[in-house]
């Protein structure tokens, strides 16, 4: 990770934590007290005190971290060979395959070890 996403805990974060907390337990209670609404607006209390808090927790430390490492991730991703159509579909038929062949192994697997030992034994 980079230099910037270990930068020091502010003396506020714990502050942040609470209030980002009291946040979205307060869209949690606005849902409940609000019980004779429309569902839609209860449940937009919840959504607006989830974002308040998530805004909230983007302003500390590891939020600043998390937003470092969302960043990179994407950086990453734009490096990733994905594989053609043609070899997707290659793949996956040649797993299916091979499940079908390891499905029938176990099936006479567990039909000889019932026939020969378990059989015999319970009778």
């Amino acid at each position: 990770m980079s230099a910037q996403a270990t930068e020091e805990k502010s003396k506020l974060d714990s502050l942040k934590w609470l209030v980002a907390f009291g946040l979205l337990i307060a869209g949690i209670v606005g849902f409940d007290y609000y019980a004779e609404q429309a569902m839609y607006i209860r449940a937009l209390i919840v959504i607006v005190g989830l974002v308040a808090a998530i805004a909230v927790v983007m302003t500390t430390a590891k939020g600043k971290a998390l937003w470092q490492f969302i960043k990179e991730s994407r950086t990453e991703l734009r490096k990733v060979i994905w594989p053609s159509s043609n070899e997707t579909v290659r793949t996956t038929i040649a797993v299916l395959v091979m499940i079908i062949i390891l499905g029938l192994f176990l099936w006479g697997f567990d039909s000889l070890i019932n026939t020969w030992v378990i059989t015999p034994i319970i009778g």
